[in-house]
């Protein structure tokens, strides 16, 4: 491989910036598009696409054949809350690969062995908040039930670039939340962005059951690429 170029593919993984290896399907010859700069390529669509999907693709355009290779950073799921429908979670984010982090300021709650495979920080959503890239390949997912610790990470995560937000509790919990944020002067559509109550719905009642909504509806929205997936959610079907 090309010195110039691998130093490239280095300094976009050091950033941690999506960008695809672009080359025509009977040439070596190879360069990268990063995300940023797709707009300006006549292939932005495949880029954009192969990103997205995380796919390889092999296009015609201009009449040749170009191999699309996508390069993402780890998808990172931020969790505030380090209850039971934590652990689940963590542990089906794991084997997707996401790089997960547990925020938990309770001591009994954020312990290492309860999360041997992840980033613990036992600080206030505050404090932790301040030292954290909420990026597009970033979802915060809050479960406390407790205003003073939900509410500032879903205020700090419906301002940032996050692929999705969700808040556990009920429908008259996320009222509530509402009624807080609007409170609070947070326009409608910045809490449209919040994902709640959290998960598809299908009747999820133990602890694994509700992770397994959740991370459904973190990969839907990973994948559809919208802030809010209230379309997907109304036409769902209970089964």
């Amino acid at each position: 491989m090309d010195k110039k170029l691998l130093e490239d593919i280095l300094k976009f993984k050091q950033r941690k910036e999506s960008f695809c290896l672009v080359s025509k399907a009977q040439s070596t010859d190879t360069h990268i598009v990063s995300l940023k700069e797709s707009s300006s390529s006549p292939l932005s669509s495949f880029i954009k696409k192969a990103i997205k999907e995380d796919k390889l693709l092999l296009v015609e355009e201009g009449g040749e054949e170009w191999v699309i290779n996508p390069f993402n950073p780890p998808v990172k799921l931020i969790i505030v809350g380090a209850v039971h429908v934590a652990q689940s979670l963590a542990i089906m984010a794991e084997n997707l690969d996401f790089e997960v982090t547990i925020i938990d300021p309770r001591e009994a709650f954020a312990q290492q062995e309860r999360f041997p495979n992840n980033k613990v920080i036992c600080s206030w959503p505050e404090d932790a908040f301040n030292d954290l890239d909420l990026d597009s390949r970033t979802a915060v997912v809050t479960l406390t039930h407790e205003p003073n610790l939900d509410d500032v990470a879903l205020k700090k995560s419906i301002k940032s670039q996050c692929f999705y937000v969700g808040a556990l509790g009920s429908r008259k919990t996320h009222q509530k939340r509402i009624d807080r944020f609007l409170e609070d002067g947070i326009d409608e559509q910045s809490m449209e962005r919040i994902n709640g109550p959290i998960g598809l719905p299908i009747n999820a009642q133990t602890p694994g059951e509700i992770a397994i909504s959740i991370m459904a509806e973190v990969i839907s929205a990973l994948r559809y690429q919208k802030k809010s997936i209230k379309e997907l959610r109304e036409n769902w079907n209970n089964r």
